[in-house]
């Protein structure tokens, strides 16, 4: 896994009840249970709810419902409690009061009266001067009088801040480029790169593994633990961005794709998506890309792992997925189709599975190839069927005996090799005719799953 098995191994992850399940959630979920997993570890929820305008108990909710549906249970959390809780900032605010006190009786913060307007005006002239913008610790020095609103900020002392990346190696960062950050607001609220820190230290986590976007708040978080006189995590592993197909980050606002929640009523099936998700940023080493999450467990090492950001590819995704449909038996596969299908008795369901899964690339799929058992399609175009090619098929599947795929299959192979055409110049007509669409089961069992008046009716209609 990149480190040693280390005794006592305690992951977290930290989501903001911000909107729905993004996919960079599930995927930092993902990488903390192997690694949890494979050193006996426990995984820890924690909600990072102080954004007080955005935070919805509904998107709490939603987090709990799409990490169960992949499977991805933790060990502590809001929702089962343990020995390290509260599990909600909003229920914390009052242990990062007593660490901000801490922090003032030992000088490492200090009040900061500042307007708005004020440090606006002093970013301006940074941008005038074309240098970074540092606070000027006017509020250290010389703080305004009478002013009663403030928020604290933490004293940075200078010097270089390093730690371990356990997907990036050493990692330094000069802390006179960032200045001295606000660690709580003037409304009484902490900001993250004070809260977590805290959490993280008062919840004994060893590994934080999170999302590349926050490898520049680690030295802030770092000065915060020094200063408390906490033991700082023995390591981290920034894992790198989910990209949208377009390059740019894949983010809740901007793109539908990256809510989690979307796959599953797409019909995703979760073992497939935990199994893509830990393809995306990072590799094996072999050409192998059909994992269990018990396989992964084993297979996974942070020394594999992509330093770039690793772009969503839903064609990659649909391939996995197939695969997965494919594995499923008969009766796995019918179980899971039951509850989007109930407008088939469970028989022709039945007998439509062992079809299905030559062409789905999804469950959601089967509704559209299926909907033509229960609804009497339009009836096709003159512009989309050639009717001279659908005679002397018809005559063919009169004779038929045994209305079966196979022998379906067969016969109407039979008219259009007779006829000097290739297999589909017969299949796609019958097709449109009984269908009403392009796509369906393989043309013997489309046909099968009809009774068999039913689909001569059909393609009669057709020819008229």
């Amino acid at each position: 896994m990149g480190v040693s098995e280390t005794p006592g191994v305690r992951v977290r992850i930290a989501p903001s009840p911000t909107g729905f399940a993004h996919l960079g959630t599930a995927s930092t979920s993902l990488y903390n249970v192997l690694f949890a997993r494979a050193n006996s570890g426990v995984f820890v929820l924690r909600v990072d709810d102080t954004d007080i305008q955005r935070n919805r108990d509904e998107y709490e909710k939603v987090i709990y419902e799409a990490l169960h549906w992949l499977g991805l249970d933790w060990d502590e959390g809001p929702d089962k409690g343990g020995d390290h809780g509260p599990y909600r900032q909003s229920e914390r605010l009052d242990i990062y009061k007593q660490h901000a006190n801490r922090l003032l009786e030992a000088k490492n913060a200090y009040p900061c009266y500042c307007t708005a307007e004020e440090l606006d005006a002093e970013r301006k002239q940074a941008q005038l001067e074309k240098r970074a913008y540092v606070y000027s610790r006017r509020c250290l020095d010389n703080p305004p009088a009478g002013r009663t609103e403030f928020a604290l900020r933490f004293h940075v002392p200078g010097g270089k801040v390093r730690f371990n990346d356990m997907v990036r190696g050493e990692v330094s960062f000069d802390s006179g480029l960032f200045g001295d950050f606000i660690i709580v607001k003037s409304d009484g609220y902490p900001t993250y790169n004070f809260a977590s820190p805290i959490d993280d230290a008062t919840m004994a986590i060893t590994h934080v593994i999170r999302g590349e976007e926050h490898l520049p708040n680690t030295p802030y978080q770092l000065l915060v633990v020094d200063a408390l006189g906490y033991q700082r995590p023995q390591a981290f592993a920034h894992m790198p961005l989910i990209l949208a197909p377009d390059g740019g980050k894949l983010s809740k606002r901007k793109h539908p794709e990256a809510n989690l929640v979307l796959y599953r009523d797409q019909g995703y099936l979760p073992e497939a998506m935990l199994n893509y998700l830990a393809l995306l940023g990072w590799n094996p080493g072999t050409e192998r890309e059909i994992f269990s999450l018990d396989e992964l467990v084993e297979a996974f090492s942070f020394d594999r792992v992509q330093h770039g950001g690793a772009r969503f590819d839903r064609r990659k995704l649909d391939w996995i997925n197939g695969e997965y449909i494919r594995a499923l038996d008969d009766d796995e596969l019918l179980a899971r189709l039951k509850p989007t299908l109930t407008e088939l008795d469970e028989a022709t369901l039945r007998r439509a599975v062992p079809a299905l899964k030559t062409r789905m690339r999804t469950l959601a799929e089967a509704r559209p190839m299926l909907e033509y058992l229960w609804t009497e399609p339009a009836p096709p175009q003159l512009a989309d069927i050639d009717k001279e090619r659908l005679k002397p098929a018809a005559v063919a599947l009169s004779l038929v005996q045994g209305w079966d795929a196979m022998p379906i299959h067969d016969v109407l192979a039979q008219v259009a090799e007779s006829a000097g055409l290739k297999p589909n110049d017969v299949f796609m007509p019958i097709r449109l005719a009984v269908t009403g669409k392009r796509i369906s089961p393989p043309i013997g069992d489309t046909l099968a799953l009809l009774p068999k008046e039913v689909a001569m009716a059909r393609i009669t209609r057709a020819m008229e």
